[in-house]
This record gives structure tokens, C-alpha cells and sequence, in this order.
């Protein structure tokens, strides 16, 4: 709508009074099928309108009708996940997802028949990939040249891995639930590119053990957020060996854990906006990702609604596993989201990009130091063996 020479409003090309646009406006709203346009069109008649406004407003009518018939037909055929695939595909939602990535190339499969692959992370100083296989206590590596080869086992059963700023490497210990395992805690291995001694580096929250940590983040500033579910034990929040009475989303700064969320059922993924100001947390068994609002000193201010997870929900197939797992961010503050059976790009501003659809669950992602790839583990779950795959794609 706009204004039209001589006349206040402007619709379908039709000018018209401020007082005939307000005529108009409460049949527009009413109007539903042809039935009710042949009446507009052969008994309406305002009293204060000639014969020729008249035709104009059966005109305007028809052809918002027009518009209104394709708009439903657009929202009724929204762009969803088949319901099985052998193969990733990428689908686009928004024109935005190309100012950020390319939608032009290929998938491709990296690493298939593994256990269980998680907590992809890129080491500069070794020119390759790190990626834990949970079940199988290991800890792969991966480059184009060298191809993939046992880095670390055992592990610690190792999950969410990530390098801090000196360049050492984070990991979460998270145990396995058919184990006796009882690390469950944070291991640093200083210097991997020469090293790869895990050494404790965070093993307690006021003198407890840690239900099983799976993820974690750096902030710009040094700051470590991550996440503790119980999944590294057999009963989850009923084993005997849980120590803690609920699932925590930590903050670790100068060397002190501080808990800022205990009211989450499975907190999981997690990740930061670039400037550090939201926090993004995945609750797992609820399906749902969650946002938190920080202040300068990396505590929590307020949850904030920062987009709509029914794009998601609405868009992925019967078959898809209904949870959230890792995620990452780009620099330039896109949300890569693990879930659902594939990987959901999200823009700075909450609107949904894209999507790459997988096979099975999508366990966790991660972009190289040029952000020129993503990468992401995937796999059947629960577990079967030789059904866990990494893959990549060129952005």
C-alpha cells in the first residue's frame, strides 16, 4: 500500500480515500471464497461510493484474493525433510543463507562406519580435524593428506573437545553409561601438536563429581561456558554414582566453576554469539534451544526468545530424532545447530536460513579456523556400531 496522486492510499494499483480504505479494510479480513467475491460483486454497495468505485473495490478485491490464494499455497507447501535419505542434502529456507555460505556445492563423506562420532574440533597446529568416538574410547584425526588415524586412546571416553586460547586442548571426560569409568571431569593435554598426556584440569564442582561433561565454549575474553547431563551414566539422574541433584550449565573464569543454570532437564550443546552477549544452550530431552542474555562479566542477565524452534519442528520429517545435540557459531554470528536429523543454519537475527538433512541424528559440528568448511558427526541413535559417519561441506 502507498499513496496515490490526489487520493491518501493506494492498493493493487487502486487509489482510494483514507474513508473508503477503512470500508475496505474489515471485508478484506472477512473474505474467504469465491462465494463471498460473486456477492461483493454483484449486492455490496457502500452508500457514500459511485458504481465506478465500486467496480474498482471488486477489482482490488480480486486481485488481493489472487495474492492471498498464492501466499496460502506458499505457507501450505513449506520446504520440509523427507522422511528417509541416503545421503545428506542441503535445503535452502531464506535467500539470507548466500550472503553468508555457498549453496552451490557438494556434500561430502569424510569418515563412515564408526561407533558413535562426536565434539569435531579444528587444530591449527596439526593441520587437521579431532573428532572423539564416545563408545570406543578414541579420539580420531583427520587431514586430506594423512587421512584418518588413531590420535588418543584411550580417551577418558571423551565427547566435546575444544582448544583454549593458548592452544591446548579441552576434554570433556564424560564416561560411558556401560562403564566404570569415573573421570568426569574436564582433561587438558598441553601443547597437542607435541603432546598428548591428558592432565585433570577441572574435576569438581564444590568438592562433587560432575554427572558426565559434553560441551563447551571459549568467549573472547577467556571465558569457559559447558554443559553437564548425565548421559556418561548408566541410570542418568538415578545412578548411585551421581553425585550432583541436578544438570548444570557452568562458567569457568580465574580458575573458578560457577554454576548459572540448574533448572534444565539435558543441557547440551552449547555456544556464544561472536560479542559474547548470548549464550546458546541446547536442552535435549525438551527438543529445544535455548537463549541467554549477558552482561559484561559473562553472568546471565535474562533468557531471551530469540527465534522460533516451530520452523524447525514444522519442517523436520516424522522420522527425524526430535533433539537438539552441539552446535557452533561463525564469526560472523550464524547459529549451526545439531538436531533433527541434520544441521539448521539460524541467522544473527533468528531467522532460519537452511538446512542439511541427514540420514540419521546429527550429533555435533564445527567450522576450520577459515571457516571455508563445516564439519559434523552423525550417527544412529541409540548407538550401533559402524553406523557413525563425519562428513563436510564447503561454505
Amino acid at each position: 500500500m502507498s499513496k496515490g496522486n490526489g487520493y491518501p492510499y493506494m492498493a493493487c494499483g487502486v487509489p482510494m480515500s483514507k474513508h473508503f480504505f477503512n470500508t475496505v479494510k474489515p471485508i478484506l479480513i472477512k473474505l474467504k471464497n469465491k462465494k463471498t467475491m460473486y456477492f461483493l460483486k454483484n449486492n455490496y454497495r457502500h452508500k457514500n461510493t459511485t458504481p465506478m468505485k465500486n467496480n474498482m473495490l471488486y477489482f482490488m478485491l480480486s486481485a488481493i484474493m489472487t495474492m492471498s490464494s498464492i501466499v496460502s499455497a506458499q505457507n501450505s507447501n513449506v520446504l520440509k525433510q523427507k522422511v528417509h535419505i541416503p545421503f545428506p542434502e542441503l535445503l535452502i529456507f531464506n535467500d539470507q543463507f548466500d550472503t553468508y555460505f555457498s549453496s552451490k556445492n557438494s556434500i561430502e563423506e569424510i569418515v563412515p562406519n564408526k561407533h558413535f562420532l562426536e565434539g569435531p574440533v579444528w587444530v591449527d597446529a596439526l593441520n587437521g580435524l579431532l573428532f572423539s568416538d564416545i563408545p570406543e574410547n578414541k579420539i580420531y584425526f583427520w587431514n586430506e593428506t594423512e587421512g584418518l588415524s588413531v590420535w588418543l586412546e584411550p580417551s577418558g571416553f571423551a565427547n566435546g573437545l575444544l582448544l583454549d586460547k593458548k592452544g591446548d586442548l579441552l576434554v570433556m571426560q564424560g564416561n560411558y553409561a556401560s562403564t566404570n569409568e569415573t573421570k568426569r571431569q574436564i582433561g587438558k593435554i598441553i601443547n597437542p601438536k607435541s603432546n598428548k598426556t591428558i592432565t585433570d584440569f577441572v574435576t569438581d564442582f564444590n568438592g562433587k563429581k560432575f554427572n558426565s561433561p559434553n560441551d563447551i565454549v571459549l568467549s573472547p575474553k577467556g571465558v569457559l561456558y559447558f554443559t553437564d547431563p548425565p548421559y556418561g551414566l548408566t541410570n542418568a539422574d538415578t545412578d548411585s554414582l551421581k553425585e550432583l541433584s541436578f544438570n548444570g550449565v557452568y562458567k569457568l573464569k580465574n580458575n573458578k566453576v560457577e554454576l548459572l543454570i540448574d533448572s534444565l532437564q539435558r543441557p547440551n550443546g552449547i555456544g556464544l554469539s561472536p560479542d559474547a552477549k548470548f549464550l546458546y544452550v541446547s536442552d535435549t530431552e525438551n527438543g529445544n534451544v535455548l537463549t541467554y542474555q549477558l552482561n559484561k562479566k559473562g553472568d546471565i542477565i535474562k533468557p531471551v526468545n530469540f527465534f522460533d524452534i516451530k520452523g524447525i519442528t514444522d519442517r523436520a520429517a516424522s522420522s527425524s530424532m526430535p533433539f537438539f545435540d552441539g552446535m557452533t557459531v561463525s564469526r560472523k554470528g550464524v547459529i549451526l545447530l545439531s538436531g533433527y536429523n541434520g544441521i539448521w543454519f539460524v541467522s544473527p537475527k533468528g531467522v532460519l536460513l537452511g538446512h542439511i538433512q541427514t540420514p540419521e541424528f546429527t550429533s555435533n559440528c564445527t567450522l576450520d579456523s577459515k571457516e571455508e568448511y563445516l564439519y559434523w558427526t552423525s550417527g544412529k541413535y541409540p548407538f550401533v556400531k559402524g553406523s557413525s559417519t563425519l562428513y563436510r561441506y564447503k561454505l
